[in-house]
């Protein structure tokens, strides 16, 4: 049985792609996939320098993963990534769209640039990533797993994240839609919404965008919010990679269009 089970999660000679795998849930989600036997093509933004530790480990633990720094929103970047990852290790059997932005703003406040750029990252990119990676499983005559990152504000809104709930209720819907297409040809599409998890991204946030008197009371709120939690923590990355591995592997190979939720039981609260 022991046998059996490791098979189901085994993703070796398996190739993945994680967009924004170089910190925080991403990184996550890189680490379990690696730990799993998959090949890892890391996509983000930040210098290489920064992607050289998770390289190294991953290395280090018998794996393969390589690093593209790339700026996702611009669609005319996305077809290298699938034709680099292929080049490198010769296939492409996971995607998982990870990367975005989020950043407070009351609607009271908000701008028309906020607006674009955070649905150009969120789920336009996302989007067309997606199509490319389909059009490659399609064409290599295989099946595939596709894994978006959504979030709880896409089911349960918090209040001064319009734009990124719009654009993560988006992802959420493009989902279904891409998985009613696409799984005639053996390509498994679904989404992942984590509640809170403690991730570098937010913990910039709170450190940067907000004056003294704001980051208290965001303190304030967030140690309130998680006395409120039925699990009583805040998620980590890795947690979030337990969920995109079960997604990755055999394990879920009839669970399509589906969203799974990872939040500590906020939406019972």
């Amino acid at each position: 049985m022991k046998n059996s089970i490791e098979k189901l999660f085994d993703l070796t000679g398996k190739v993945a792609i994680v967009t924004g795998g170089a910190m925080g849930i991403g990184k996550g989600i890189v680490k379990r996939l690696a730990d799993s036997g998959a090949k890892i093509m890391i996509v983000d933004i930040v210098e290489q320098k920064q992607v050289d530790a998770i390289l190294s480990e991953i290395k280090n633990n018998g794996g393969e993963a390589l690093y593209m720094q790339a700026d996702l929103s611009e669609i005319k970047n996305l077809q290298n990534i699938i034709t680099q990852t292929v080049k490198e290790f010769g296939d492409l059997n996971i995607l998982v769209n990870n990367a975005g932005i989020f950043s407070y703003c009351p609607v009271t406040e908000l701008t028309e640039e906020l607006w674009e750029k955070t649905i150009n990252l969120n789920l336009k990119a996302l989007a067309f990533l997606s199509k490319l990676a389909v059009n490659k499983m399609i064409e290599m005559k295989h099946g595939g797993k596709i894994i978006n990152i959504s979030s709880i504000d896409s089911i349960k809104p918090t209040g001064n994240l319009s734009h990124y709930d719009s654009s993560k209720g988006g992802v959420r819907m493009l989902t279904k839609a891409f998985a009613k297409e696409v799984g005639k040809y053996g390509i498994n599409v679904n989404d992942i919404a984590p509640g809170g998890i403690n991730t570098p991204g937010v913990a910039k946030i709170a450190g940067t965008t907000l004056t003294a008197q704001q980051q208290q009371a965001m303190k304030a709120q967030m140690e309130q919010f998680v006395k409120m939690l039925p699990l009583q923590r805040i998620g980590e990355p890795e947690e979030i990679g337990n969920a995109a591995l079960f997604l990755a592997s055999d394990a879920s190979n009839y669970m399509t269009g589906s969203t799974m939720v990872v939040d500590g039981g906020l939406l019972i609260m």
